[in-house]
């Protein structure tokens, strides 16, 4: 067996499966062939699908990513993309399901895949799971390099706590793609937010690298307070998440 490009070396079975899902938007020709040795990819991997849509025909589903809620978060990133991807001719969906994976080189195959779109007539990448479109100049910043960094696919976040007043929530989005819980720390008090956010942070790459934080362990990291165990709870259908997620409460 060969030695994987992006391994994950914790890597215990969770039971779950990765989701993976983006949509690329562009022209695309009818005969795209895809250089594998220069795009870094095998092909596709068995339980994903990669369908090329008529983008109008594609905008009457109601997964469709340029509208409802994800549509006005990424008009309001950036506006101009967001016309660009509308009026593309033509949208490519990859779209799937993996069991817990021992390794990430599908997750680099479908890398690979995109970027051989983006080439060949894309003009956006929208990731859903992680609330972000990049053009091509950005999508090949992140992923031009063939290594494997957590945060090109996993968004961390900050926001106010609408649970505790003058608190705030750290979480993140798009741990789903490696069939693990995203992370969720509320009640974080100003001077500990970058602290919270190292510790979704560090969460993040364990479990993208195949570690499982275990259910009803006790929290115990250099510079945060005792007081936090873990509880893994919500399903794939929560909309804050998309995910299961590891809700921990930052001690009063």
């Amino acid at each position: 067996m060969s030695t994987p490009a992006w391994p994950r070396p914790g890597w215990r079975d969770g039971g779950d499966e990765a989701f993976l899902l983006w949509f690329v938007f562009g022209r695309f020709a009818s005969d795209l062939v895809i250089d594998a040795h220069r795009y870094r990819t095998r092909g596709t991997p068995p339980g994903i699908d990669v369908v090329r849509y008529e983008n109008r025909a594609l905008a009457h589903w109601d997964g469709y990513p340029l509208a409802g809620t994800l549509g006005r978060l990424l008009w309001e990133e950036d506006a101009r993309l967001f016309e660009r991807a509308k009026a593309a001719r033509d949208c490519t969906m990859l779209r799937g399901s993996i069991r817990d994976p021992a390794d990430l080189d599908a997750l680099r195959d479908l890398v690979g895949t995109i970027t051989a779109l983006v080439d060949g007539g894309g003009v956006a990448v929208v990731d859903p799971q992680i609330l972000s479109m990049f053009d091509a100049a950005q999508w090949h910043e992140r992923f031009d390099e063939d290594a494997f960094h957590t945060r090109d696919h996993v968004l961390i976040m900050c926001s106010e706590d609408e649970h505790h007043a003058g608190r705030s929530w750290v979480h993140t989005r798009g741990l789903r793609k490696f069939a693990r819980p995203d992370v969720s720390i509320r009640n974080v008090p100003a001077p500990a937010v970058g602290v919270a956010g190292e510790l979704a942070e560090r969460f993040a790459d364990f479990q993208a690298r195949g570690g499982i934080v275990e259910e009803g362990r006790d929290i115990e990291v250099s510079g945060v307070p005792r007081g936090m165990t873990v509880r893994v709870v919500g399903a794939p259908d929560d909309p804050e998440f998309n995910n299961r997620h590891i809700a921990l409460d930052w001690p009063a």
